[in-house]
């Protein structure tokens, strides 16, 4: 999840006049600073600082990414192609993030409350 929510982003955090501020959308920023948290216990993860407040995203955006489809007000969702997840390291993964109505019906299968 915190792979797909700092790849499939548009968003920036950085550090500057010793305070962290946002480039972009709040809400997309949000979601980076929540794939950070997350991405700390990556293993993977090298020279976590607090003068870089995206190390995650420096490790995760080693993946090739092969595509974007921006969000719009027609389609409700963003799209990105990325080759080498860690998901499927030899093909290519969609990270889709939207409005949950157009993000099920794009799925074959999802588990909802009853199982």
């Amino acid at each position: 999840m915190a792979f797909a929510m700092s790849l499939n982003n548009k968003a920036d955090i950085i550090y500057k006049n010793n305070g962290y501020t946002k480039i972009g959308e709040p809400t997309e920023a949000a979601l980076k600073v929540a794939s950070e948290k997350l991405g700390k216990y990556d293993t993977r993860v090298e020279n976590p600082s607090s003068k870089n407040p995206q190390p995650f995203f420096d490790h995760a955006s080693k993946t090739q990414i092969v595509g974007v489809l921006e969000f719009s007000s027609e389609r409700k969702c963003m799209s990105t192609v990325v080759k080498g997840s860690p998901l499927n390291p030899s093909g290519n993964t969609v990270l889709l993030k939207g409005a949950p109505e157009k993000v099920i019906e794009k799925c074959v299968t999802y588990k909802n409350k009853s199982g």
